[in-house]
């Protein structure tokens, strides 16, 4: 039961920091801008952790990292998108309402764990109550393109949900494995988005590094 109360109490924790570099996301004026700052300051953060844990298995590990980088690309690329055509009390709900009934629906095909119906009963009340958080898009005429992109962000985080699952398993060791995911992510998501836009996309105010390295850290 001890153990269990602290798992509960690091999943609380680490929905709080999502919910807030989220937030902070919203603060500046370039979504697009901000989400590439967080990339860049996340990868000395995922290298400081590796460089403190002992080495994993890279042959055995580099796969699904990878993948999860490629999945987290995806996910950063639709919420941006999400974020440009609505507000975060709309996007947010959707993306990670869905996410969690997603992952409860395809996990027993890819992981080893086993949902039983009360448990999913359990994911689908708790994602039911975060969506409704965002009904207003549904019902009050709102601007509804922001949709499809937060479903997306949905999928490609039920998507590294999953590759992280197994992921961690195959590392043995889940926080180096999620430290290098950080790297990978990083600097995906940096290079992709600059290659593509031009560096021009980073922002250059004092301001927005000091959020952007606040939400990396979160």
């Amino acid at each position: 039961m001890r153990v269990s109360f602290w798992v509960m109490m690091a999943v609380l924790g680490s929905a709080f920091l999502h919910a807030l570099w989220n937030s902070l996301l919203k603060v500046g004026a370039s979504r697009m801008g901000a989400m590439v700052l967080m990339s860049v300051c996340e990868i000395p953060i995922g290298v400081a952790v590796v460089m403190a844990l002992p080495p994993l298995d890279h042959a055995a590990v580099a796969p699904w990292v990878i993948g999860a980088g490629c999945a987290h690309f995806f996910y950063k690329l639709f919420l941006t998108y999400a974020y440009e055509r609505g507000d975060l009390s709309r996007v947010y709900p959707i993306a990670r309402g869905s996410a969690p009934l997603v992952v409860g629906v395809v996990s027993p095909f890819f992981l080893s764990d086993i949902v039983t119906p009360m448990e999913f009963a359990g994911i689908a009340v708790l994602g039911a109550g975060i969506l409704m958080m965002a009904q207003g898009v549904f019902s009050s005429g709102e601007n509804r393109r922001l949709i499809p992109y937060a479903l997306g962000s949905a999928c490609a985080t039920a998507t590294y949900t999953l590759i992280d699952g197994q992921g961690a398993r195959v590392a043995g060791d889940a926080v180096a494995y999620i430290a290098w995911v950080f790297v990978a992510d990083g600097l995906f998501f940096a290079a992709g988005i600059m290659l593509w836009k031009g560096v021009d996309v980073l922002p250059r105010q004092r301001k927005a590094w000091g959020i952007g390295i606040a939400a990396a850290a979160a």
